[in-house]
């Protein structure tokens, strides 16, 4: 591998093995997304927030840092309101401890729905999503709230939600391009996600799986295209920040490994 200068590339940070990720972020000019603090268990454990933020703030971190927030079960668009007060909870957990590491983004998930396309429900998400989102992000200023397609079988909420937004400089799309080359609905394929959501793709999560489940192997271990993917982030989503989503130090090396072949022999400059 060769050294990139201020590429904007992330890997999740092993709090068990903080001196060799230190060594490979350092090395190659990585950001950090935390994973520690998407957990119930953990976001209801104030010692335990303690203990992660104080060993990731005794170490020398990485000056691009984001996190990824609570999302199981997190509907902010629930018709319960207990349930929307739960979700409000589990998102400002997240996002404090965001700030605590001084975290530039925060990424969730849409929580809609999978195959329901009922046009009451898909208005009410989209209304209910942009009157929270907004709102949260005049809470929060000056942290990009960011929305990833989970299960999402097509764009479109997504698409609709950016546009409702499209104003508000806080807030954007996470594409996760293994999430939308699996769940993808039809004709609705990765290459159509991309399409449709890239005036509003701020970030990137990237991971290889089998096409079939969401499996985060390293980047080049499975089946997914990536040729393609080099061809469609040049056209449609330059710029956009990049996390290799996979947790292990050995499968994050070698998926750097086969980005950088993979932007090289596409002439992609990062």
């Amino acid at each position: 591998m060769s050294e990139v200068q201020n590429m904007p590339v992330s890997i999740i940070p092993d709090v068990t093995r903080l001196p060799e990720t230190i060594k490979f972020s350092t090395q190659y000019h990585l950001g950090w997304e935390f994973n520690d603090f998407m957990f119930p268990t953990v976001l209801d454990n104030k010692d335990e927030i303690a203990r992660l933020t104080d060993v990731y703030q005794s170490h020398d971190m990485p000056r691009v840092r984001s996190l990824h927030g609570a999302f199981l079960d997190v509907t902010v668009h629930s018709s319960d309101a207990r349930i929307r007060e739960v979700s409000d909870l589990r998102i400002n957990q997240s996002i404090a401890a965001a700030q605590a590491l001084s975290c530039g983004k925060v990424i969730f998930h849409s929580g809609s729905i999978p195959n329901f396309h009922d046009k009451a429900y898909c208005d009410d998400w989209v209304k209910k999503n942009a009157a929270y989102w907004t709102a949260k992000t005049q809470q929060y200023p000056g942290i990009d709230l960011l929305m990833e397609n989970m299960f999402d079988m097509t764009p479109d909420l997504l698409l609709r939600l950016g546009e409702e937004l499209n104003g508000v400089s806080c807030f954007g799309i996470c594409l996760d391009f293994a999430h939308a080359t699996v769940f993808g609905e039809g004709e609705y394929s990765a290459d159509e996600f991309v399409k449709t959501l890239a005036p509003y793709v701020r970030h990137i999560h990237l991971n290889d799986c089998d096409l079939r489940h969401d499996l985060h192997l390293p980047i080049g271990d499975g089946l997914i295209n990536w040729d393609r993917f080099a061809k469609l982030y040049a056209e449609q989503m330059k710029g956009a920040s990049m996390l290799i989503e996979v947790k292990e130090l050995e499968g994050q090396k070698r998926s750097l490994d086969f980005l950088l072949e993979l932007f090289t022999r596409h002439g992609i400059t990062l």
